[in-house]
């Protein structure tokens, strides 16, 4: 995917990816081993982290429209190569915490999604 197209987010808004997304199957340990190297990216690109959420929810049965998305988040990162996580030393040693919820939000099974940051001194931790 060197030579791919960049694209300004790694999900689109409003997504609806499900489990019956067409019948064409792709290499399952290939998706798995994609999909794990995009877990440990999401680590310092927190960015990326809630789309890689999605396609992780597909590991056991993945189809050619989760590879798809699985790829625009390749084209995302394109956008970026060398961005990440950057811890900065802060007098004020504060702990801050956001969270959001996304209710009945999956489209299998009508669960919902929750999410939260943690930032330390002002750098992001977890």
């Amino acid at each position: 995917m060197i030579d791919c197209k960049t694209i300004e987010v790694p999900i689109e808004q409003n997504h609806k990816i499900g489990r019956d997304e067409g019948s064409s199957h792709v290499h399952k340990g290939q998706y798995q081993r994609l999909v794990g190297k995009h877990i440990y990216l999401a680590h310092t690109k927190s960015d990326i982290a809630y789309a890689v959420s999605v396609v992780t929810q597909f590991m056991h049965d993945p189809k050619e429209r989760h590879l798809q998305a699985l790829n625009k988040i390749l084209q995302y990162l394109k956008t970026s190569p060398g961005r990440g996580l950057l811890f900065q030393r802060n007098e004020k040693f504060k702990m801050e915490v956001c969270t959001d919820a996304d209710y009945a939000g999956t489209v299998m099974d009508r669960r919902s999604t929750t999410g939260y940051c943690m930032f330390l001194g002002g750098n992001f931790v977890t």
